[in-house]
């Protein structure tokens, strides 16, 4: 659905300045909302509701900005300890 999604947002966004893409973890947690709906009401027409559910989709978008990156900030990978959150029975 994503694929479908990213061409409905390509043709939207085609006067911007800015390439525009489907963030896809916006759209994953979105879909676990959706995957009820669908199998619950399958029977119905599953096309209304695809149609719906890639228009929901297309609302979950970001501009693509060449060129940035940031560094990550790792921290002291040495020290960092992990306790456990119980006591050792001996």
């Amino acid at each position: 659905m994503v694929l479908e999604t990213q061409k409905i947002v390509v043709k939207k966004t085609k006067d911007h300045n800015l390439e525009y893409k489907v963030n896809f973890a916006q759209a994953l947690s979105k879909m676990k909302h959706h995957w009820v709906y669908l199998i619950r009401h399958a029977h119905e027409d599953i096309t209304m509701t695809i149609q719906r559910t890639i228009h929901y989709l297309s609302k979950t978008i970001e501009a693509v900005r060449y060129g940035r990156s940031a560094p990550r900030k790792l921290k002291n990978i040495k020290n960092n300890i992990h306790y456990h959150a119980y006591k050792n029975a001996l």
